[in-house]
């Protein structure tokens, strides 16, 4: 099976802008909560999330994997590093169903809970996608995505501080740097080199010195005549 390794960028680039627009969506659904607290409108977030979960494994199995799960299974096995893109479309999703059901339920501080916890998992997520790609683009992939995973877990500490004291300068900068988060995702644009094939180069060393080749036959014979004498 040839495998086409531009498909890997493609698809990390067009999640990421899934990603992006999500956290766009949620981010512009908090910050107009602020104004206008209790509308249908801040349902738009959780459903962006829960439609980025879903969407991003469609994208993997269409692009690397051909629409085909074989394809799929040998795309993975050779670039591992793209099982967390299949970690981050459950995060999402989970993270989408959980803010939904704090809508639904009548005391949603439980659910709450566990949507800023599937978030924060979703921030620390993205400093590990610096380790699962090639490492001539280590530093290129790391950079990014520490400030998109910082901006989103400071996101998270900021809601958090803000379900305890209630003070309305945290919720605007929990929707800020949810905001920020989105931008950051919707400017990404994957290097080739992240999961391109790898280049390895062969240098040949000093030649070594050969031992000088003995004639048996001839090293024989001296042998016998000097026994001789």
């Amino acid at each position: 099976m040839s495998l086409d390794y531009d498909s890997f960028t493609r698809a990390s680039t067009l999640i990421h802008s899934l990603q992006g627009g999500a956290f766009l969506l949620l981010g512009a659904a908090e910050a107009y909560a602020l104004k206008q607290p209790g509308r249908r409108a801040e349902l738009t977030g959780p459903l962006g999330l829960l439609l980025a979960g879903v969407l991003g494994f469609v994208v993997i199995l269409a692009v690397p994997g051909g629409w085909n799960f074989s394809g799929l299974a040998g795309a993975l096995a050779a670039r591992g590093g793209f099982h967390l893109f299949i970690a981050f479309s459950c995060l999402f999703a989970a993270a989408g169903l959980s803010r939904l059901m704090q809508h639904a339920a009548p005391a949603g501080g439980r659910w709450q809970a566990v949507f800023l916890f599937f978030l924060a998992a979703i921030g620390a997520l993205y400093f590990l996608l610096a380790w699962r790609v090639n490492e001539e683009a280590w530093r290129t992939v790391l950079l990014p995505h520490a400030a998109i995973g910082g901006a989103l877990l400071l996101a998270v500490a900021a809601k958090v501080f803000h379900y305890f004291s209630g003070r309305r300068a945290l919720q605007a900068c929990w929707a800020l740097l949810v905001l920020a988060t989105a931008v950051q995702l919707l400017a990404y644009r994957e290097a080739p080199a992240s999961f391109g094939p790898h280049m390895v180069t062969l240098e040949a060393g000093p030649l070594q010195p050969q031992p000088a080749l003995v004639n048996i036959k001839n090293a024989a014979t001296a042998v016998k005549k000097r026994s001789g004498n």
